[in-house]
């Protein structure tokens, strides 16, 4: 984290000067469990906890300055002992800060949102532009109005690039995003049906995700995804408001676009792409399985070119891109057997995009699905888990496994495909469950794994003793 100075946060925040016993501090900690020796702590309250409620411990690990946005008795007891500040909000303040360590890099600023694909899109730019050019970046899903801020405060004045990645569940944030970290390049991967209990409609989601463009300066280039019907929409708007040089386009499907790439052939483990970048043709083989990751590596490809990669060096990155953990992930079992693990998130387009590669697939053996709940869906959960037995029910299953509060709307869509093969459908997991799924898979079978992050289904993976495979991330 990027030491600062009192004067620093005074000036950048705002703040109140309510004692000065140190000026200067080491870097910026929230954490009361993490080595805070040195560091100014601040007091952030979030819906199920507030930070001023341990200021003592701050300082018992060593923080020597405490960022605060209410007086309370810590406040006066510890006032004598360290620094404290008083703001009005310690959040906002935070975010303040944020940009403050955005300006004083000089670091071409990257931002990357999307219904899927955004964290594998930002892992993919990291190694494809990390192989020609020094980058930062965030380290999981750190993507909202906390995780953002940090991502910059963590950022190195002499890096060339930082790729943020900006989530969002309700409208006005990724404006709130862009204006704390003022990127230089915004994408969006795609529109698809994520976060419906916020919206309620798909295009209420489209126009929370057009902010990263509506949002970014004047200058700022934006890349379009012109395969998603929903992005493509805001390119054609995007070309009367903005000056043409400031537009840079992906597709698969229009060979016009400034990347224009397709899978010639795709296994478990590598996906064949040829195709032509900024007018140079050429062909990669990239250690990642799906088909929907096509457009992953295009929005990579293209936050390369806008980072200042020439087109070689860009298809010379393209085979540095790998999935990260829980994300099309392949699992090598003891038995033989091979998974792919795809539970860190999902909706009903993840989904269909991955049943979609399962019907593509030839496996030496039986192909298994193991699903799970998607979360964040409202009203309309049960009949999208309904339509998802549906889909599972046609793949050409040997056997499905299912666990969720829509359990039964599962099984409902399994049944009207006319699936007759075994499956255990239950609301809950049950370690007979993933016993089960041990036993029944054998070498040459392929496994595929998927639900929303919450429904743990790391859970099956371990009772199939994974040769490969952590604990979590």
């Amino acid at each position: 984290m990027r030491a600062m100075d009192v004067q620093t946060i005074e000036h950048t925040t705002g703040a109140k000067v309510l004692s000065l016993k140190e000026k200067n501090f080491a870097g910026l900690g929230t954490d009361t469990r993490a080595n805070l020796k040195g560091q100014f702590f601040i007091a952030l309250k979030g819906e199920a906890f507030d930070a001023h409620q341990f200021l003592d411990k701050a300082v018992q690990q060593g923080a020597v300055g405490l960022l605060v946005h209410e007086e309370n008795d810590l406040v006066k007891k510890l006032r004598d002992q360290v620094t404290v500040l008083l703001v009005p909000d310690t959040l906002k303040a935070l975010q303040q800060l944020g940009t403050w360590a955005r300006r004083q890099s000089q670091a071409k600023i990257l931002a990357i949102t999307g219904s899927n694909g955004k964290t594998t899109t930002k892992e993919f730019a990291a190694a494809l532009i990390g192989s020609a050019l020094d980058v930062h970046y965030n380290k999981g899903s750190f993507n909202n109005h906390w995780g953002v801020p940090f991502t910059l405060l963590q950022l190195p004045v002499h890096k060339d690039v930082a790729i943020i990645e900006m989530g969002m569940n309700h409208a006005g944030e990724l404006t709130e995003l862009v204006h704390i970290a003022e990127p230089d390049v915004v994408v969006c991967t795609m529109v698809g049906r994520a976060h419906m209990e916020f919206f309620g409609t798909i295009e209420k989601v489209a126009e929370a995700k057009e902010e990263i463009y509506e949002a970014a300066g004047k200058n700022a280039l934006r890349i379009y995804n012109l395969d998603n019907k929903l992005t493509h929409n805001m390119y054609v708007k995007a070309r009367e408001k903005y000056e043409h040089a400031r537009l840079m386009t992906f597709s698969a499907e229009d060979p016009r676009a400034d990347i224009h790439l397709s899978i010639t052939s795709m296994s478990m483990s590598e996906l064949f792409v040829k195709g032509v970048i900024a007018g140079k043709e050429g062909s990669a083989v990239v250690q990642v399985f799906g088909t929907q990751n096509l457009t992953n590596l295009m929005a990579a490809a293209a936050l390369g070119l806008a980072a200042g990669m020439s087109p070689e060096q860009v298809w010379n990155g393209l085979p540095e891109c790998r999935t990260n953990w829980g994300r099309n992930q392949l699992v090598h079992l003891k038995s033989g057997a091979q998974m792919i693990f795809d539970a860190y998130n999902a909706n009903p387009d993840s989904m269909k995009a991955l049943i979609d590669n399962m019907k593509l697939l030839t496996v030496p053996g039986r192909k298994v699905g193991v699903f799970g709940q998607m979360r964040e869906l409202g009203s309309a959960s049960p009949e999208r888990h309904e339509e998802l037995g549906m889909w599972v029910g046609q793949v050409g299953f040997d056997k499905v496994y299912f666990i969720g509060d829509d359990h039964a709307a599962f099984a409902r869509g399994l049944e009207k495909a006319g699936f007759k093969n075994p499956a255990l459908v239950k609301a809950d997991f049950m370690e007979s469950s993933g016993t089960d799924l041990a036993h029944f898979l054998k070498s040459g079978d392929i496994a595929v794994v998927k639900a929303s992050r919450g429904t743990k289904l790391e859970r099956f993976v371990f009772p199939c003793e994974p040769l490969d495979f952590a604990e979590k991330q």
